[in-house]
């Protein structure tokens, strides 16, 4: 039974969604529907089988399907499940090759079937028709071809204007300083006096170290060629922590500016509290906003907006960064807060204080207890959410906050 004008329209707007006919003119496609056929398949029917001759393109109007495919030893394995208003077989059904999976309805399934004499006929008869699909196919081939896949150490640091860094670094040290005060507050206990303490120092600092961070990566991708040395990896890991190295002492400045509360002694003394785990924190933070940012903006797919892979890319770099970064960020803020205990005495307090999260009835010998608090602590650190969300809104806030000014100012 011929499909009456709206069959048609619903046959063709479901057909436009495929990859194959994206780009194709919709009155063609209505034309094209005018020969497909309705047919409605119940819960548990096979539209084709794997193997078989595809004969038929399935175009579904509604329901949902699962496709499966036999391995080498038997074993069923999903390809991939095909939501109503996709197509089914559209690869295979030109020449009625052979199905490359099982196609089994999950649900009632409507579906509207055009064969390959009628796809054959239908392509002769309309050139531009054949154009068109080539045209979608091509698209598509062409989205694939542009994914990139530079490696973490040899990405190419984007521009980043003195002005566009310095203005994202001013509106991130009020983020910054606010989650900081509050990390600090949940890891020792002792109540914060100001959310954004002595930001006259922390803003110009904080400018100061984004600037340095990003600025000396360009430097040294400019001026150092690491396929030029007989070490090459090892010139690229020297340059990807040296940024955070070298910017360690502004860092200092700007957690001493938020710890005056707990500890009374003057910032020139005060900033060098916690130093040595603070080196390792900032060489993780940096390459973190920069190469890691990067590697995972270029890895976010099928999404053309800037701003959105951008934003991606920094959270995923800030949730990889925050956690890894966490367990010295904590001993550098023990440290800082109370100078007059060991890194040790720090470690085991800290440590101690994760015994309270292992089940009494869980681990009773003393020793596997400790043992599993250490664990604990460096796995499942406390205030990781905190100190992660710090990390991943200063990526978005500086990455975001830079893309967008040097597109203003350009």
């Amino acid at each position: 039974m011929p499909l009456d004008l709206n069959e048609q329209n619903e046959c063709a707007l479901n057909l436009q969604k495929s990859i194959m006919f994206k780009n194709c003119d919709s009155k063609d496609l209505v034309n094209l529907c005018s020969n497909a056929k309705k047919k409605i398949f119940e819960k548990g029917e096979v539209l084709v089988n794997e193997g078989k001759p595809q004969e038929q393109m399935f175009i579904l109007a509604s329901g949902s399907i699962v496709r499966e495919k036999l391995g080498p030893n038997g074993e069923t394995h999903v390809i991939d499940t095909q939501i109503g208003g996709a197509t089914v077989g559209s690869l295979h059904v030109l020449k009625s090759e052979a199905s490359f999976a099982t196609s089994r309805c999950v649900s009632q399934v409507k579906t509207y079937q055009l064969s390959s004499q009628v796809l054959e006929e239908f392509f002769l008869q309309n050139p531009k028709f054949g154009f068109d699909v080539a045209h979608s196919l091509s698209k598509e081939v062409r989205r694939h071809t542009r994914l990139q896949r530079t490696p973490l150490l040899d990405q190419s640091p984007k521009k980043a204007p003195l002005l566009a860094v310095s203005i994202a670094a001013s509106i991130e040290s009020f983020y910054r300083a606010g989650m900081n005060a509050w990390l600090n507050q949940q890891l020792t206990g002792i109540p914060m006096t100001k959310l954004f303490p002595n930001m006259h120092i922390q803003i110009p600092t904080r400018v100061c170290y984004i600037n340095g961070l990003k600025g000396l990566r360009t430097v040294l991708k400019d001026n150092l060629d690491p396929d030029s040395y007989q070490f090459p990896t090892l010139v690229r890991v020297g340059s990807a922590i040296l940024p955070g190295l070298l910017m360690t002492p502004f860092s200092s400045i700007l957690e001493a500016s938020n710890a005056g509360h707990a500890n009374p002694e003057p910032l020139k003394t005060r900033w060098t509290r916690g130093l040595i785990p603070r080196v390792a924190r900032e060489v993780i933070f940096g390459i973190g906003l920069n190469q890691l940012s990067d590697y995972c903006e270029e890895r976010v797919p099928t999404i053309e907006n800037d701003q959105l892979r951008n934003a991606i890319g920094s959270l995923t770099a800030g949730v990889i960064s925050g956690y890894l970064s966490h367990v010295v960020h904590n001993l550098s803020t023990l440290k800082l807060m109370n100078p007059n205990k060991t890194y040790s005495q720090h470690f085991k307090e800290y440590c101690a204080k994760s015994e309270s999260r292992i089940p009494i009835t869980l681990i009773t010998n003393p020793y596997l207890k400790r043992m599993s608090s250490i664990l604990f602590a460096c796995i499942f650190p406390s205030g990781v959410i905190i100190r992660t969300s710090q990390i991943v809104g200063s990526f978005i806030i500086l990455n975001g906050t830079i893309l967008n000014m040097q597109k203003f100012l350009n």
